[in-house]
């Protein structure tokens, strides 16, 4: 036995490994959201230095600076007291300079306690310039002792404090250069107080020099000179202008009062006094400068009071931008991380989305992938489908998708009209086989009833022998013409006249025997008592009949053995040949076939055209056999036919006529005895015309 299906059509190729959409849009999301938080975090970084550097330089300019006052004012009134001491040295002057001595050292320990000394690491910032006031001061102590000896000069001896001084208002400047325009502007002012106030103040040690001394040298009234420009440009010019409306009206108010216009009147009166043409010096002293101390103490007082609310006011101004910056930071951050959150929220909403719509899509294609062949098979059945109903429009949602899906279901639709149409035009050809097919069978019928008269009748008369083998040999190739055309009216739809009366299956495997080319191999071995009803008896007849040429065309002469087993699900027909057989390749694809017959598409690439195995199938599904094929113990096939219990029925009463068929032809080629006897003896004429499965 052996069997031709179509070849396997190949593995499926591979396929590449790809990120998904949804992983794609993952990373879109992840990149974009990380990327703008670290954007904002990069932006506010340098917006919180700023306030960071803006606290740090308010807090220094808070213990340093303001610490620093009470030092730097000593520090002037030391330098003036010692100049004058050494213009005069008398036990007055040297009193008088003890005392303030006494007063610096305790703005000197203010300073080192509130400046940085006592602070830890991180909170002295802008350090370097403490450190320079620090090494100056720690030449005070060799510089006392060089005045109280008198063994260094005026000029040198002033020139220390001169110096210390310098580098403390370069510690102002350095403090007041704040991270912010706004406030680098406004230390303008305060960086110009101090220098103004110093030029005051060394206009006052060289009157006090000079005072002590009855006169003024040339230099000490160059540097006079040089003080009162410095001291007026810088009111004039760095201070008044960038003074707020708090401070420039005490600035105001001191430039207008009576101390300040004496201490103008004593400036101008240094200035034009006569010198001595040798070397430029002044040997008489104008008498305004009896009038000096008393207004310069006055103002020096004012000032000091200016000095110290600009730098509070400045202080106070560099915390305040300090905490509008960090705020503006807080608010900055937060509504970035808000939006941050928000195009998170947004991000993962269309991916939830388009992941949903993407599902959505994707189950409406493998649902139309599972429904198009159940369509396709309701179609072949010769239902008719409504094409609205099976795959109605998609929801309008008016966005790509919905597009996608529109098309998606007009492919569906599409499909459907095209299995429509290849349906109908089947179904028209197969309704024009079947009653092409119906009507030759008639036709066939009636030739093959006419000869079986003929035989019966030339059967009665051993004489007429010979035209009873002639008539035999005509009967074959109607048979054989007679299946073929069964073989086609069932494919194509067509129904067979049934049976009116059950047949018993021993009847049944004799009849399917007698439409064999060589009936006499067949060795029918039922002895089970079971009936199978009318309208089931073409069915079996027609699939045991397809098993039997098929067995007896592989066998190669031997028998082939009929039996039946009574299982508890019905009777089971067996089969077996001693032929050849199969490979359980061709097993396996064979049962496949039985089990689920092919289409028309699949019996078009039979390249053998032998239509026997797809006509068995299709009946066996039509009335539920169920028909397996395996190897048999001597190395042929065996052929299973499982007859449920659904197409059995009782044994109908005895009586005439049992298992005639309504076919007006007569019989369906079954010859009487006498014929049966005739065919034994004639040798075997060759393959049945139908061939194998």
């Amino acid at each position: 036995m052996s069997t031709n299906l179509p070849p396997d059509s190949g593995s499926a190729p591979r396929r590449r490994r790809l990120l998904t959409v949804r992983v794609r849009l993952v990373l879109v999301a992840a990149v974009s959201i990380l990327g703008l938080l670290g954007f904002v975090l990069f932006d506010a970084q340098d917006d919180w230095e700023q306030q960071t550097n803006l606290r740090n330089d308010s807090a220094t300019g808070e213990l340093g600076g303001e610490a620093s006052l009470p030092l730097f004012t000593s520090a002037q009134t030391e330098r003036t007291l010692t100049g004058a001491y050494l213009a005069d040295p008398n036990r007055k002057a040297k009193a008088r300079l003890d005392e303030q001595r006494a007063r610096t050292d305790q703005g000197i320990a203010s300073f080192k306690r509130l400046s940085g000394t006592e602070l830890e690491t991180d909170q002295r910032h802008k350090w370097q310039y403490v450190e320079r006031v620090y090494d100056a001061l720690d030449q005070l102590k060799e510089n006392r002792r060089a005045v109280d000896e008198r063994s260094t000069g005026i000029d040198q001896a002033t020139g220390y404090y001169t110096g210390l001084l310098a580098d403390m208002v370069e510690f102002y400047q350095a403090l007041s250069a704040m991270d912010d325009p706004e406030l680098t502007v406004e230390s303008r002012a305060l960086v110009g107080l101090f220098w103004a106030s110093e030029g005051l103040s060394q206009e006052n040690a060289l009157i006090a020099q000079a005072g002590a001394a009855g006169r003024m040298s040339a230099e000490h009234r160059r540097q006079f000179a040089e003080a009162y420009g410095s001291q007026r440009v810088m009111y004039e010019r760095w201070i008044a202008p960038y003074l707020p409306e708090k401070d420039k009206a005490l600035y105001q108010r001191i430039v207008r009062g009576d101390a300040w216009r004496t201490v103008q009147r004593v400036e101008r009166a240094v200035l034009n006094a006569p010198t001595v043409e040798q070397d430029g010096s002044i040997e008489q002293l104008p008498g305004e400068l009896k009038l000096w101390q008393d207004a310069y103490v006055k103002v020096a007082k004012q000032f000091g009071q200016l000095n110290l609310s600009r730098t509070q006011g400045l202080l106070a101004n560099g915390y305040a931008r300090a905490d509008e910056v960090r705020e503006a930071v807080y608010w900055k951050v937060g509504l970035s991380i808000a939006a941050v959150i928000g195009l998170a929220v947004l991000i993962i909403g269309i991916l939830r989305s388009v992941t949903n719509r993407l599902r959505m899509l994707r189950s409406s294609a493998e649902e139309a992938g599972e429904r198009l062949p159940a369509v396709v098979h309701r179609l072949r059945s010769g239902e008719r489908i409504d094409t609205d109903t099976e795959f109605p429009t998609p929801t309008e949602r008016g966005d790509e998708f919905t597009g996608l899906a529109l098309a998606l279901n007009n492919a569906q639709r599409t499909a459907v009209r095209m299995a429509t149409a290849q349906a109908e035009d089947r179904n028209g050809f197969a309704r024009f086989v079947a009653t092409t097919s119906s009507r030759t069978l008639n036709l066939i019928e009636v030739q093959l009833g006419r000869l079986t008269e003929l035989e019966r009748k030339y059967g009665e008369d051993s004489r007429n022998a010979g035209v009873l083998r002639d008539l035999i040999t005509v009967d074959h190739p109607g048979v054989a013409a007679r299946r073929h055309l069964d073989n086609l009216q069932t494919l194509a739809g067509g129904h067979e006249e049934p049976y009116t009366e059950p047949k018993s299956l021993a009847d049944l495997i004799h009849d399917a025997r007698s439409e064999t080319d060589e009936p006499e191999r067949v060795d029918n071995k039922i002895k089970a008592n079971v009936w199978v009803r009318p309208e089931a008896v073409n069915a079996v007849m027609h699939v045991v009949a397809a098993l039997l040429d098929n067995a007896l065309s592989f066998s190669h002469g031997s028998q082939v053995a009929v039996t039946s087993v009574s299982p508890v699900h019905g009777v089971a027909v067996e089969i077996e040949d001693m032929g050849t057989g199969m490979t359980e390749e061709e097993y396996a694809e064979a049962n496949e076939a039985l089990s689920e017959p092919p289409t028309f598409e699949a019996m078009a690439k039979n390249q053998d055209g032998r239509l026997g195995l797809f006509v068995v199938g299709h009946l066996a599904r039509l009335y539920d056999l169920r028909v397996r094929l395996r190897m048999s113990d001597y190395g042929g096939t065996k052929a299973i036919v499982m007859l449920p219990h659904g197409v059995q029925c009782p044994e109908p009463e005895p009586r005439h006529g049992v298992g005639a068929r309504v076919r007006p032809t007569g019989p369906t080629g079954a010859v009487p005895s006498g014929a049966d006897a005739v065919r034994a003896e004639e040798p075997h004429a060759g393959p049945h015309a139908d061939g194998p499965l």
